[in-house]
């Protein structure tokens, strides 16, 4: 009886093995757990989303200038910041020899935020401000003033 009660008892662990392991896995964050803004491209005249080509879009200051773009024709990009710096620094080159390349600057706060213990911490964005060059970017909205993980347009260029 007592082995009988033991080998059913030895039976519903190996059950539950399964359910516990699953508890404790991170699979429970759902969605993007970083908080990248990203950029969309506009018609200034028309207010349509469009999109610009060929461009090479490079982050100034990230390790290596990082080349977040090479030379192709997009309509949308994320553009990663830099928590620890306060601001970052976007160059748009159009590959015209007499239109010089754009630049975006975003200044911001970062705060880091406790999503979830499945999630951990992330960084929320705060923006300050923004510097852009008008060669060929005629002007640039934010419609949010806080930068999180939520994938949506949260930089639109119009040109």
């Amino acid at each position: 009886m007592l082995k009988t009660l033991n080998h059913k008892l030895a039976q519903l662990l190996m059950l539950m093995l399964p359910v516990v392991v699953a508890a404790c896995s991170d699979s429970g964050c759902i969605g993007n757990s970083s908080s990248i803004p990203l950029a969309a491209f506009y018609d200034y005249d028309t207010g349509a989303a469009g999109s610009i080509g060929p461009v090479t879009i490079r982050g100034i200051g990230a390790p290596g200038d990082s080349c977040l773009v090479d030379n192709t024709t997009v309509n949308q990009v994320y553009l990663p910041l830099q928590a620890s710096a306060g601001s970052s620094t976007f160059v748009f080159d159009f590959h015209d020899d007499e239109l010089p390349p754009d630049t975006l600057t975003l200044r911001y706060e970062a705060v880091p935020y406790f999503h979830s213990s499945e999630c951990g911490v992330m960084y929320l964005f705060n923006i300050s401000g923004y510097d852009v060059t008008d060669h060929l970017i005629d002007s640039i909205a934010l419609p949010y003033q806080v930068i999180n993980n939520e994938d949506k347009v949260t930089i639109k260029l119009y040109f």
